[in-house]
């Protein structure tokens, strides 16, 4: 009898088993013989579940912003004043050394798809980006249906998440302090949004 082999099973298995290479060498360095010792599978079986080097590399940060979703769900169910939900959603991408080494990750994600972009990468980062802020915009959707915050505010989450992105690429090159960055300008857009009683 035949074994059957699921294969998105086994594509995620493959995936899983080479996220620290991937956060050890980064994307450029990584290679296929790698990524096959790794998941202890010949190369030859790494190109039955994976089109190229950069198919495996949307799996490994697809499976860290799913992490970071569930996180980000804990936090958006949390009992805790909107105000403090948001600064955990966003300070979650600067807190601990996991999420920082995932950052920098991304970050070279994001630099390899800004010089050398491909429709797989712009349709990927696009899905990311609008997964991540669908979970910001319902917090702030029940904040203003709670009557805590103007309807305006949604209009503001949209671009705080722009502004996010771009935070994580200037954090690198300018040395600020992201999450300083973060609290000076959620309490500004707080002062603003807040519906006052």
């Amino acid at each position: 009898m035949a074994i059957i082999v699921d294969k998105e099973e086994k594509r995620r298995t493959i995936a899983l088993s080479c996220r620290v290479l991937l956060l050890e060498h980064g994307i450029k360095n990584l290679t296929i013989s790698q990524i096959a010792q790794t998941a202890g599978i010949g190369k030859g079986t790494v190109y039955e579940y994976f089109s190229n080097k950069e198919d495996i590399v949307f799996e490994i940060i697809s499976s860290f912003i799913q992490e970071h979703e569930r996180r980000l769900q804990q936090i958006a169910q949390m009992d805790i004043p909107t105000k403090e939900k948001i600064l955990s959603f966003y300070f979650l991408f600067f807190d601990d050394d996991s999420a920082k080494r995932q950052l920098r990750t991304y970050r070279e994600f994001l630099a390899i798809s800004m010089t050398d972009p491909t429709a797989q990468m712009i349709a990927f980062s696009q899905e990311c980006n609008q997964r991540i802020s669908a979970i910001s915009q319902n917090i702030i959707q029940a904040a203003i249906t709670k009557g805590e915050l103007k309807p305006e505010a949604l209009d503001v989450i949209h671009h705080l998440s722009t502004y996010h992105t771009g935070l994580i690429v200037e954090e690198q090159k300018s040395a600020l302090n992201a999450k300083e960055e973060i609290q000076n300008l959620l309490d500004t857009l707080f002062s603003l949004m807040e519906n006052r009683k």
